[in-house]
């Protein structure tokens, strides 16, 4: 990617009515706000992102960074964005490895947000 000044990938485009998976959500999550909130906090959880791919292939596109996470853990996160003929977003799959820093993640999120959304979403 090249530096400077860029759009966020996805987070400016979302449709009311987006879905989002992940590998560290136990089933999906629906609507924009709520997919804003479990994003956000997932992110509250980076110490550091580094962007190394974002393109586009028959209408879906991949979004591929690498994260520094609090207890030292690296993690290497996959966004798959579909989009309506309007350009907003609908789904979003976000998937995390290795195995062991996706289960710190989750323990990260669940905490920040279990109490809000329940226990069950997450891991």
């Amino acid at each position: 990617m090249t530096s400077g000044p860029q759009r966020h990938p996805f987070l400016d485009d979302l449709a009311e009515n987006v879905t989002l998976t992940s590998s560290i959500l136990r089933g999906p999550v629906t609507g924009r706000a709520l997919v804003l909130k479990v994003v956000k906090s997932t992110a509250s959880l980076y110490l550091d992102q580094r962007p190394q791919f974002l393109g586009s292939i028959e209408g879906r596109t991949f979004f591929v960074y690498e994260v520094d996470l609090a207890a030292g853990e690296k993690v290497a996160g996959l966004v798959s964005i579909v989009r309506n003929d309007a350009g907003e977003v609908t789904d979003l799959n976000i998937a995390f490895s290795p195995l062991g820093s996706v289960l710190s993640l989750a323990a990260g999120v669940k905490a920040i947000l279990s109490d809000e959304l329940g226990q069950g979403l997450f891991l």
